[in-house]
């Protein structure tokens, strides 16, 4: 499928897609709605998988067949499937909230009664997938999800049948994740139900600690640790540190069933509000900018799409997704504008490493442009600068200046894209948040004539406090300044804004 159009509104099956919400190797997964008006995250397959790969349909279908068939309140629930689509298609219950990782990251270890609730909410889940047959297999943080009322266990693509040790990768692929999977696991032992009790123990320390209980160098470091190594509990709080260690045994017949867990930490006081208010905070954020998505959709405009996390952060379930596809929201609360603004740069950056250049390699020198650049009366011809080329970029410079002391400089970047260094416009993207500083930024997503920019505030030892614009436009980053007596602060955006425009226009001509 193609990327959605504004004058042409996808669909994924019965879903009316809202935002492509990720992407990966596999596919990509994007937030859709009913037609009961039910939010769905809807994992699509990439059909070039299908040729390059005979077996992938199957597994798919294994895929969807394990997401329906595990029931119950801490996994996410399957919605609908079509695996023998053009483009196999999943979708799943919408459940918001952060992943464990996530919220780890930006909040921090979780306090011991949480830390128990997590627990508890992983043996529940953990008790589902083994009472429907099946085994994890990659149990970890960046597969929990919180949510609002409790625990999600999500991503069922490499699930397997108990006793059914059929590869479903090519030789000597690692199916797992190293700091979270049990030495069985890490030999190629046949695996039962056991060993996603190791790796919920795995998960549990890391909760609690804020690192996995085997760390390493590299990851035939860790492995080696996982199966000989002990495990470092040091932080783990004392009335969950005996919970931990028994089911990080080495031998699997010593660890205790998801059952026997819930005997142990089980009895929690209920709650509506089962984590610290970090998280809450999380989760209602996420809900205040999904509900100005949602707005923004139904205000037929374009769908949008997002690029790596940033620290607050969000998560979606996608029952069965083989790589969770995440929403990262930079929140300045109370302020739901920069929200907004924040969410909406992030969405429309998430294709980025399809996005062919723009612009060549070699930028337009200052004299090449000049007589197209828009710049108030009075400014003497430019000084040139460049173009100079760099690892994979190259650049150029005009630097005006007037009797009266004002100066305006425009320099424009071009990236190219560059086999193992990532597309031009991931590169420009990169190097415009360079400038991006947390509350004292700007982010300008209405430009109009580029993708997006970022207003920097004058320095504070400047003497004329002047206006800073950066400007991204696919695989180009502009920067612009106006200073002088003639233009102090409040007086020099619309000059900004227009030498930025026209400088687009020149260099892209």
């Amino acid at each position: 499928m193609e990327e959605s159009q504004a004058d042409q509104p996808v669909t994924v099956g019965p879903f009316r897609t809202v935002a492509v919400l990720g992407q990966g190797g596999m596919g990509r997964v994007v937030l859709g709605v009913a037609p009961d008006g039910r939010l769905v995250a809807v994992k699509q397959v990439h059909a070039e998988l299908l040729a390059e790969d005979e077996g992938f349909r199957a597994r798919f279908r294994r895929e969807v067949d394990a997401s329906r068939r595990v029931a119950g309140g801490y996994t996410a629930a399957v919605i609908d499937a079509d695996p023998d689509a053009e483009a196999p298609w999943l979708a799943s219950q919408f459940v918001p909230g952060p992943s464990l990782g996530q919220a780890l990251e930006a909040t921090g270890p979780l306090p011991e009664q949480a830390a128990r609730r997590l627990a508890a909410g992983l043996a529940h889940a953990l008790a589902d997938v083994h009472g429907a047959g099946l085994i994890h297999r990659d149990l970890k943080p960046s597969n929990v999800l919180l949510a609002e009322d409790g625990v999600r266990v999500i991503d069922f693509g490499i699930v397997r049948a108990v006793g059914d040790q059929t590869r479903i990768t090519h030789d000597g692929s690692l199916i797992g994740s190293p700091s979270f999977m049990s030495p069985e696991q890490v030999l190629g032992q046949e695996l039962t139900p056991a060993s996603d009790v190791f790796s919920l123990g795995a998960t549990l320390v890391t909760a609690c600690t804020g690192r996995p209980p085997f760390a390493g160098s590299s990851v035939p470091r860790i492995l080696h640790e996982v199966v000989n190594g002990e495990p470092d509990l040091s932080g783990v709080p004392a009335g969950l540190r005996e919970v931990a260690a028994r089911c990080l045994a080495k031998d699997p017949a010593d660890r205790p069933t998801p059952r026997e867990l819930l005997s142990t930490v089980g009895g929690l006081t209920p709650s509506a509000r089962p984590w610290p208010e970090a998280v809450n905070t999380l989760i209602h954020d996420q809900l205040v900018v999904t509900g100005a998505l949602l707005r923004q959709a139904t205000a037929d405009t374009p769908p949008v799409r997002r690029r790596r996390p940033r620290p607050l952060i969000v998560a979606v379930a996608v029952a069965g997704a083989a790589a969770l596809a995440v929403v990262g929201l930079t929140v300045g609360r109370p302020y739901l504008v920069d929200t907004y603004r924040e969410f909406v740069s992030d969405v429309r950056s998430a294709g980025l490493a399809q996005k062919q250049d723009k612009y060549p390699a070699m930028p337009p020198s200052c004299a090449q442009v000049r007589d197209k650049v828009r710049v108030p009366s009075g400014f003497d011809q430019p000084d040139g600068f460049g173009p100079v080329e760099e690892s994979g970029s190259a650049y150029a410079r005009c630097t005006w200046t007037n009797r009266t002391g004002d100066e305006i400089e425009a320099e424009w970047t071009f990236f190219a894209t560059g086999k193992g260094e990532g597309t031009g416009a991931e590169r420009a993207k990169h190097r415009l948040e360079i400038f991006n500083e947390p509350g004292e930024t700007r982010r300008d997503i209405n430009l109009g004539f580029a993708d997006e920019g970022l207003w920097q505030p004058p320095p504070k030892d400047a003497r004329f406090p002047n206006c800073r614009l950066y400007v991204r436009d696919v695989n180009m980053v502009l920067h612009v300044s106006v200073t002088g007596p003639r233009y102090p602060t409040g007086k020099c955006a619309a000059v900004t804004r227009e030498v930025a425009a026209s400088v687009v226009e020149s260099v892209g001509s």
